[in-house]
């Protein structure tokens, strides 16, 4: 199973969506902002597309998407790249909100307010952490980026004796 949504392989489109997505999940938000306008409809409007993307319904999340993803890949290559997460991660098996980053003006984005909104994800075939980059227009938040990665177990402590079990292979790395 990958680690990162990078690590997927699908089109050069989808790839530069991906990387407007981690440019926001990289951005430094300042610690003490205040809640942006319409918080509770960004959070509705994240809400929708993950349970979107549990449905495997990429084809309703791309038209729900912000003009920047549209521009940035492919409905067709949106669909790969859903399939494929879902291929590898599984059912949903649970879905908790774990916190919510302000973000004005991320580097390769057009000037804006973006918000990342960050769940704590349960699949069939292990623990993520989803974040959902979105965008506001002139009234409304809107998509613009989706990455999942998966959630590495906290590593115990080993007896001095005993060695480590080794990482499991990555399927997804060639």
């Amino acid at each position: 199973m990958t680690q990162g949504a990078s690590q997927f392989s699908f089109g050069k489109r989808a790839r530069q969506a991906l990387i407007l997505s981690l440019a926001l999940a990289g951005a430094s938000v300042a610690s003490a902002q205040q809640a942006p306008a319409g918080l509770d409809k960004a959070m509705t409007a994240a809400a929708k597309w993950v349970g979107q993307a549990d449905a495997n319904q990429a084809d309703a999340m791309w038209k729900a998407s912000s003009s920047t993803m549209q521009k940035n890949v492919s409905q067709a290559d949106w669909g790969k790249y859903i399939a494929t997460l879902r291929s590898q991660l599984g059912a949903s098996q649970g879905r908790s909100w774990v916190g919510v980053s302000k973000v004005d003006n991320p580097q390769g984005l057009p000037s804006g307010e973006y918000l990342n909104v960050i769940y704590a994800t349960k699949y069939a075939n292990g623990m993520t952490v989803e974040t959902v980059s979105m965008a506001k227009d002139s009234s409304n938040w809107q998509p613009v980026g989706y990455i999942v990665r998966k959630q590495q177990p906290q590593a115990s402590a080993a007896p001095n004796n005993v060695a480590p079990k080794p990482a499991a292979a990555d399927p997804g790395k060639k």
